[in-house]
């Protein structure tokens, strides 16, 4: 009996995390796996350092502006097809809609899953064009192929179940629990944050040393100032247990909010600069998580507030609660959902 095939498309560093525990069991379960994925940033590096059993292909190329975007979107979909018919695939899935739109008019049944209801684009082509589409329960959508799970995204890999902050992570760095705030800045060329304003360092990093704490930047963009570098400890992606260091910082900046979801998730309180008001994001803000921010007044008023009110404690309970009364394993649920979908064809 010839073994269950199954496709996964790698847009973005997050999927990779997303889909790397799930990979796991699907390999423990006989079934072959194989990635492709559009080179963006670091993603290439990321990918063999964290999938280094993979031999991931490549197809399609990241673009900056509003036109090639459109163009790359229709060419790489064009090209996923010619490989998808090229393969006996029992199955392809995505955090994202390419692969829905390249086995539409095919046998080939597709899971996309999802978490960006206000990205407009993303959101109706995933809906119309993937046999399922998968949502956290916080974001409302109907349809006879959409299916809510209790959770996030990010708890595939953030989950108790998988990961457990290892303070030894630290050491290379000279940093001390709760003496550091960790800053991610990520790239304002993605669609979802185009033509965001740039993030401020010089302000943030300035209120940070001036609380006698260490910055920690993270950032998407390859030119930082060299007066932002010598002000703070600079992150070179791929950066070794991002997580642990996210999780012994006191709080986090993020523009990004997956870093600032994953944040909240290990217990360390989040400002989330981005300007986007995302459906996804509420259950952490009212928890208060998660504190957005949408100009500079607002920015250190909030540093002064987590700062001074001791607000890391209150976010470790609240999510601890959460994740004993309130929140699946994402990765035990899609898991679940893809090997059913290889074995029988159904999904309920």
């Amino acid at each position: 009996m010839s073994k269950k095939k199954i496709l996964i498309d790698i847009l973005h560093p997050a999927d990779i995390n997303f889909f790397k525990n799930t990979i796991e069991i699907l390999k423990k379960n006989n079934i072959d796996v194989v990635i492709i994925y559009r080179d963006r940033g670091k993603l290439s590096t990321i990918l063999k350092k964290e999938l280094p059993s993979q031999n991931p292909i490549l197809i399609g190329k990241h673009y900056n502006s509003f036109l090639m975007k459109t163009i790359g979107l229709l060419t790489r979909s064009i090209h996923i097809r010619q490989f998808i018919k090229k393969n006996n695939f029992d199955l392809c899935t995505s955090f994202g809609f390419f692969v829905g739109t390249s086995t539409i008019m095919q046998s080939i049944p597709s899971i996309l899953f999802g978490d960006d209801r206000e990205y407009r684009l993303a959101y109706y082509i995933s809906k119309y064009s993937g046999n399922y589409f998968i949502l956290p329960r916080s974001i409302e959508g109907n349809g006879k192929n959409i299916l809510h799970y209790a959770g996030f995204k990010e708890l595939a890999y953030v989950h108790p179940n998988y990961f457990v902050p290892n303070q030894k992570s630290l050491l290379s760095y000279g940093l001390q629990p709760n003496k550091y705030v960790f800053i991610r800045d990520v790239s304002s060329n993605s669609m979802n944050y185009y033509k965001s304003k740039v993030m401020n360092f010089n302000l943030i990093i300035d209120k940070i040393l001036d609380l006698g704490l260490t910055p920690v930047l993270s950032s998407e963009n390859d030119v930082i100032p060299t007066n932002v570098k010598n002000k703070c400890i600079l992150l070179k992606e791929p950066v070794h247990d991002i997580f642990s260091i996210l999780s012994f910082a006191l709080f986090s900046i993020s523009s990004g909010d997956t870093m600032a979801r994953e944040s909240c998730l290990v217990g360390t309180p989040s400002i989330y600069s981005g300007k986007r008001n995302m459906q996804v994001n509420q259950d952490f803000i009212s928890k208060n998580c998660m504190f957005p921010v949408f100009n500079d007044d607002e920015l250190i008023n909030t540093i002064d507030f987590i700062y001074h009110d001791n607000i890391k404690e209150h976010v470790k309970e609240s999510i601890d609660l959460a994740l004993n009364l309130e929140w699946d394993d994402t990765t035990q649920y899609m898991s679940s959902l893809l090997l059913d979908m290889i074995d029988k064809n159904n999904v309920g």
